[in-house]
């Protein structure tokens, strides 16, 4: 029996970059996008970033409520909550395993990779706390609490040295150093080094778009916003994908699906039809659904 390898898999995102680069992308796992007007609270983070006014607004609100009277420390709390706003946030915050209260610090003078804008030569945490240490504010982001322990009530005003008993405690909690995969915060925005030319993702990823398990979806080799779907025991349907957020509905007619290869495909707990295949001329000489049937190559493979 010949094995198949899909055509595309639903949500597989390729990139290929500098080995040592990091994908820009945002906690919400969507990538970054131009800003429609400039920032009010975090104006450092312009171009594409993962804020709008909303989220901007929100941020300030939670910056004034923590009321940090000194205004060193209240410029390094302010611009490590503007993080959240970076078009490497999803890295910064490490969402990939749990969303952190706030990004890793840089915690060495080592500066990021060649692709990156080059970063501050001294420790970045280390200014923090040195800067903060004795600083009262209040729903501190650097409350023990998000690492696993005990609680603070709410609005209550801490110090660091209430919470941590020393930078190098701190540090553990809150540092780390940039490699090959990843990055850390040192006060300012990353920037992409203007010098070289980004190299696009290779892929598609869908939001959800319906409760039905589709096993395999392809896009139309049209190259329109149209796409099929496959079920295990062999019927495949063509669909318009719904605009982005605009939280439409498939429109998918299970009734009436694009081509029915029930008869065809073996199906039982370790069979059924895996991927979907097109002819090389599949956009020019489908004219027909009689056409398309015969110029699609489906295969019946054990999972």
């Amino acid at each position: 029996m010949e094995a198949f390898v899909p055509l595309l898999l639903l949500c597989l995102l390729v990139y290929s970059p500098h080995p040592s680069s990091s994908l820009p992308m945002c906690t919400n796992f969507r990538a970054p996008v131009t800003a429609n007007e400039p920032l009010a609270f975090c104006p450092s983070y312009k171009g594409r970033v993962c804020c709008d006014s909303t989220k901007d607004s929100k941020l300030q609100r939670q910056f004034e409520a923590m009321d940090i009277k000194d205004p060193d420390c209240a410029s390094a709390i302010k611009s490590i909550l503007c993080a959240a706003c970076d078009q490497f946030s999803a890295n910064l915050f490490k969402v990939e395993s749990q969303i952190r209260s706030v990004p890793v610090l840089c915690d060495s003078p080592n500066s990021q990779d060649s692709s990156l804008s080059k970063q501050s030569e001294t420790s970045f945490c280390t200014n923090v706390w040195d800067t903060c240490q004795n600083v009262s504010m209040r729903n501190s982001p650097f409350a023990p609490s998000l690492q696993g322990a005990g609680g603070l009530p709410e609005n209550t005003s801490s110090k660091l040295t209430d919470l941590w008993q020393s930078r190098n405690d701190f540090c553990t909690a809150f540092g780390g150093k940039p490699d090959d995969s990843n990055q850390c915060f040192n006060g300012s925005p990353i920037l992409l080094n203007l010098t070289q030319t980004p190299v696009p993702p290779k892929g598609l990823c869908l939001e959800r778009l319906g409760d039905k398990g589709y096993i395999n979806m392809a896009a139309h080799p049209d190259g329109s916003d149209r796409a099929f779907f496959s079920d295990l025991p062999g019927k495949i349907w063509l669909t318009t994908i719904p605009s982005h957020d605009s939280r439409e509905p498939l429109g998918l007619d299970e009734s009436s699906p694009f081509v029915d290869l029930t008869d065809q495909v073996k199906f039982d707990t370790v069979f059924g039809l895996m991927g979907i295949a097109f002819h090389p001329n599949f956009s020019k000489n489908a004219l027909s659904r009689q056409q398309n049937t015969s110029t699609t190559k489906m295969y019946s493979v054990r999972s």
